[in-house]
């Protein structure tokens, strides 16, 4: 049986995620919003799932419902993905709507 992966929902790996710039919420007017007071939700300790628009593989499925998960996943050439191993995990992204990595 593989390890458990957990992923640290920290600011340290919310600012190596390339979920903000991901083509899933590229449209997303709720994660704007968020995005335009991330630094705010950034001093926050600890972090608050709900005012974060990523590192959905430690956080979970995401909190905006306006995402678009039939655009592309770019969850494979994110820092935070590789540095994890979460290749070994499930899901292998889409992490916004499956859920966290396990």
């Amino acid at each position: 049986m593989s390890p458990k992966i957990s992923v640290p929902f920290v600011a340290a790996n919310v600012t190596r995620c390339l979920c903000p710039k991901c083509p899933v919420q590229k449209a997303s007017v709720c994660v704007t919003g968020k995005m335009s007071k991330i630094g705010d939700a950034l001093k926050v300790n600890p972090l608050k799932r709900a005012d974060i628009p990523g590192v959905y593989c430690a956080s979970g499925t995401a909190t905006c419902e306006d995402i678009n998960t039939n655009q592309s996943c770019q969850c494979g050439s994110c820092a935070v993905f590789a540095e994890f191993k979460l290749a070994g995990g499930k899901p292998v992204g889409y992490y916004c709507r499956d859920g966290s990595a396990r």
